[in-house]
């Protein structure tokens, strides 16, 4: 199972979960927000006592990736964007994780506050942190 831990009152994590789903047609991903109990004993299962709600998380096959790594890696399954994702793992970590940082810092500015997610009735149940 591949699970998708990110920042549940962030509007621009909400927008890309948002993302996520309209292409994931095969329903490979799960999603638990890192405020949900589901989400913070999935992260200290696997390490993470202190997860920053500026980071997302990819957790697939028992390996937790995160931050640039998480992103692309998750590209990497979404139908036209797996080429380009993994041609983004070929670029240095530190500066991938750099641009993640920009862009984690600005977040809020780049698409507002809290965002409300209403998953359908069929994506519902790929979200854990809704059976808290």
């Amino acid at each position: 199972m591949r699970v998708i831990l990110y920042d549940g009152e962030c509007g621009f994590c909400t927008a890309a979960i948002q993302f996520i789903l309209k292409r994931d047609r095969q329903g490979l991903f799960h999603f638990a927000s890192i405020q949900s109990k589901a989400g913070r004993r999935l992260l200290r299962d696997h390490g993470v006592d202190e997860p920053g709600l500026d980071t997302m998380y990819l957790l697939e096959d028992g390996h937790l990736s995160e931050r640039s790594t998480a992103a692309l890696r998750i590209g990497t399954r979404l139908p036209r964007y797996g080429l380009l994702a993994a041609l983004g793992l070929w670029v240095p970590r530190f500066l991938r994780d750099w641009c993640y940082g920009l862009v984690a810092r600005n977040r809020y500015r780049l698409r507002g506050g809290e965002s409300c997610l209403l998953p359908t009735e069929e994506q519902r149940s790929r979200f854990h942190d809704r059976q808290d």
